[in-house]
């Protein structure tokens, strides 16, 4: 199933267990609400997933402090079961706000597997090798 949330943030989940967001706009709070919802209701599945971030602008946020205040909140707030149910988090960025991204990651209350790539096709595999596969999962196609 292939969902928008915004304008500014694409949801796909087409390839479950891997979910992927694509914010193709800097996010706003809405925006950044909107994706951690949908984070939020993945997990509560209950089903182990990875997820593909997209950030295909720059800035990704805007206001950074606030939003990643608001971001690490959210995710202490659903604190273990977040963390038993998101394998690991891929985040595919330009060159040119990698050590942005890094940042604002390092602020983040997440203890899981976390890369951050140029290129989508080696953050998919590094998900598939690393937390998809030693859990015993797989993505069909993609």
């Amino acid at each position: 199933m292939r969902m928008t949330v915004s304008i500014k943030l694409e949801c796909d989940e087409t390839h479950w267990p891997l979910a992927i967001l694509v914010a193709e706009a800097p996010m706003d709070a809405a925006s950044v609400s909107s994706a951690l919802d949908r984070i939020q209701r993945w997990q509560e599945r209950q089903q182990p997933f990875a997820l593909l971030l997209i950030a295909a602008c720059d800035p990704v946020l805007r206001g950074d402090a606030m939003l990643s205040q608001l971001v690490a909140q959210r995710i202490e707030s659903v604190g273990d079961a977040l963390q038993r149910s998101l394998l690991g988090v891929a985040i595919v960025a330009p060159t040119a706000i990698t050590e942005a991204v890094r940042q604002s990651l390092a602020r983040l209350p997440l203890d899981m597997p976390l890369e951050i790539f140029e290129k989508s096709l080696p953050a998919v595999e590094w998900l598939c090798r690393t937390v998809l596969a030693p859990a015993g999962l797989t993505i069909e196609s993609l």
